[in-house]
Order: C-alpha cells, then structure tokens, then sequence
C-alpha cells in the first residue's frame, strides 16, 4: 500500500475542525453566496484608485472581439489606428479584424500541415505530433504574426470586411477546422513522401471555403474616401489592401521590438530568445524577444505613450482583477486571508510552476506619471467592448505590472543604448510552450 495513500477518515477530521472555526464557517457563507472575488475585494484599493492619467491618447470607443481569442489581432489594429486618426485627422476609426482573422487562419492551416508533413514518420506518440493535433484551428496569437500577415496581405476598413456572426463566435468554425485538418494529417501520415503536399494543397483549398463561408470573401481593392472631424471630405480611389496598409503603417513597422519581463534566474536578462516550432506563417518571422528589466521596459513603453502610440503588450489578465469595475491591483483580492492558507509565490516561481503566463494581449493609451517621471498607474484599451470597465478602458496599478505584464512591442528607437545588441548575438531557444508564450 502506498505511503501516500489518503486515509478515508481524513475528510471526517477536517471537517470536524472546520464546524469548530466560527471565521471558516462566516466566510464560508459569504462565499457561498456572493463567490470568492466579490468577498476578497479590497474596496479601499477601489476606492483610492483615480483612473486619470497625466499622459492620455485615445478619443476613440473601444471595439470588441466578442467570443473570440483575436485580442492580439485587435490590439494590434488598435496600435495602428491611433496613427491613422491623429493623420487624417478622423474622429474615429477601426480596421477590419476580420480581415486579419481570415489569414491567419489560412495561414495556420497551412502551418499545420506543413508540421504534418515534416513530422509524418515520427509516432503517433510523439509530443510534437500531439501538439499540431492539439493546436489545429484556434485562434490565439503573437505580435510577430500580426506583423507578417499585415505585411504579407494588407489592411481595410472596418467596413471593407466587416464582423460576420462566426467571426464573433468562433467555435462552429474552428470545429470545422479542425475536423478537416485533423483528416488531413491522417492523410498525410498515410501517404508516400511525394503525394504529401499535394494533399496539403487541396486540403487548403477546402480551408479556404470553410473560411469563406464563416467570414466572407477579403476583399481585394475597395474605394477608400473619408470625412475629417473638420468636415472635409477626401476621395483617395481604388486601393489594395497591400496599397492602404503600405501608406499608413509606421515606416519602421516590421521592426518592432519585443521586450519581456523573464525574472527566472536561468534566463538571464539581456539576451535574445527564440521560440522553437514556430512561427505560425511558414517563412515568417521568428518569433523572438529581448529579455530586460521591469525600468527598461516601462521605460520604453512611457516612450511610446508620450510619442503618441499605443503599446500592445501581453499580461496575465484574470489575476487580480476587478473586470466590471476595470482594475487591476498587484493586492486587489485579499485571497491568503480568504482561504486562510498562504499560497503566494515570487513572480519566477509562478512562472516555472505554471502559475501564470500571458493569457491575453491588449493595449497601453495612457498612463500617469509622478514627479520624477515614474509610471504610477496606466490606461488600457481592451477589446470586450463598451459593457466592462470604464465604456472599455481600464485602469492598472503600476504594481500590477511588475507581477503580471510580460510582453510590450515597441519601436527600436524608443530602446536604450545597447538594448537592441541582443539580437545580434546567438538567440536561446524556448520550447513553444514557455510561460511567455
């Protein structure tokens, strides 16, 4: 018998001590009643908390992704408007989601499949034939492949291609998707070596309709004319999306930085990381980060703000978190005095226990800064609408950063001196399912 075995008198015990704990028993109750978040709430932090900020950009409504995992893609789009308002001078904007949507997952197929066919004599068993099974037709992301599919294929208007219903609700697509796929690797594992890509071609071409069919056809020129918030009316003509996206995205676009906050001693600040088996764009680009410290960080992040761009950055979103009053506080839930059990771990440690990782991307619009110059708390646009928050905007603490934000994308010119020198060292590989990624 084992040794660890759990006695079945223990439960008895426990709770025999637990009808003698009065405090167990109140705050029993109050959970039972109003869940764990609502008990916990430190209403002093909510209370203190000014969500003014000494540096602001938006003017715009936030836009939702609905029920989908798209938040990359819009906070991505949602970095690229602010420049595109400010101008032409637009009282509001939004690019087409959809439109990104329907190529990343064209190209995620493709990704698939090619997987598929490099794996095709490994077993069945094998871990990285169990991931491309595993990961077939989802929806999530990374700001370098947000990067490649604008660059590759382009932007329009909102109204070019708007949100369909399956765009909003992706689970009947991406089962969908994934059924095909999945066949498709069957197929592929089935076959002899020179028959493999033909099946990856024709099983593209049915991935094509399937998106069709959910999110409607991309358009391949629109006629682009707008009004300014002056009332002047502009008539541009006939444009490509490659055409819209070339004349108003940044100039250094494609070379954006990624930065991430890694305490984890083993991955040592001011070095390149790589992620292994990706990108998700056969050919595109790898999907790397420079390791810095939190002042670095926040530091080029103020850069931006101050320069008048949003940062997409990606975070641990339901961690002390108050969504409908949209904050977020390093101490905003009192859990250890909940539960009565101390279960709170450094930064690292949640890392490497699988405690946190980035589970959602948004963006930076604003932030507060004290005398010196130090972020003290920071605006945020996220893409769940108008319903949450304050009509879609949050207010984080800065403390709040420091635990739970990993990731910021920024211009190269806004690095300090010697930063941007990682990457020209040899990068260190990350398996793909890192707490970073």
């Amino acid at each position: 018998m084992s040794t660890s075995a759990l006695p079945a008198t223990f439960t008895t015990s426990r709770a025999e001590a637990f009808r003698g704990d009065p405090v167990a028993r109140i705050v029993q109750n109050a959970v039972s009643a109003q869940g764990a978040d609502e008990v916990s709430l430190d209403r002093d932090i909510i209370n203190r908390l000014d969500d003014s900020t000494s540096e602001r950009l938006d003017t715009w409504a936030v836009t939702s992704q609905k029920k989908s995992g798209r938040c990359w893609n819009f906070s991505g789009l949602n970095v690229l408007r602010a420049k595109i308002i400010n101008e032409l001078g637009l009282e509001d904007f939004a690019f087409s989601q959809n439109f990104v949507a329907f190529h990343d997952k064209l190209e995620k197929a493709n990704h698939t499949l090619a997987k598929a066919i490099e794996t095709a004599d490994l077993p069945l068993q094998n871990e990285k034939v169990r991931r491309i099974l595993d990961n077939a037709g989802d929806d999530g992301g990374y700001w370098f492949q947000f990067v490649d599919l604008v660059t590759k294929y382009g932007l329009v208007p909102v109204w070019a291609m708007p949100d369909t219903e399956s765009a909003g609700n992706t689970d009947q697509m991406n089962r969908a998707l994934s059924a095909v796929l999945r066949k498709a690797v069957g197929r592929i594992r089935n076959a002899v070596p020179e028959d493999r890509d033909a099946i990856r071609t024709a099983t593209l071409e049915d991935v094509w309709r399937i998106l069709a069919i959910h999110l409607g056809t991309p358009p391949s020129s629109f006629t682009w004319q707008y009004r300014d918030k002056e009332k002047n009316f502009h008539a541009e003509g006939v444009v490509t999306p490659l055409e819209f996206a070339q004349r108003y995205l940044p100039e250094d676009f494609a070379d954006y930085v990624v930065l991430a906050h890694d305490p984890r001693e083993e991955h040592p600040v001011g070095e390149a990381y790589v992620v292994d088996n990706l990108p998700f764009m056969e050919g595109g680009s790898p999907y790397v980060h420079i390791s810095v410290s939190l002042d670095e960080m926040k530091r080029a992040a103020i850069a931006s703000i101050r320069d008048g761009e949003p940062v997409w950055f990606a975070c641990d979103v339901a961690q002390q978190f108050a969504r409908k009053e949209g904050i977020w506080s390093a101490h905003l839930h009192d859990y250890d005095s909940l539960y009565g059990v101390d279960y709170s771990m450094p930064k690292a440690d949640r890392m490497r226990m699988r405690d946190t990782n980035a589970t959602h991307i948004m963006v930076f619009v604003g932030v507060d800064l004290d005398e010196d110059g130090n972020a003290k708390r920071w605006r945020v646009e996220n893409s769940w609408g108008d319903e949450v928050g304050k009509k879609g905007f949050f207010t984080m603490n800065d403390d709040w950063f420091d635990e739970y934000v990993f990731q910021v994308a920024v211009s190269p010119t806004r690095l300090s001196p010697g930063v941007i020198d990682a990457l020209d060292r040899e990068w260190i590989v990350l398996p793909e399912w890192d707490a970073l990624m």
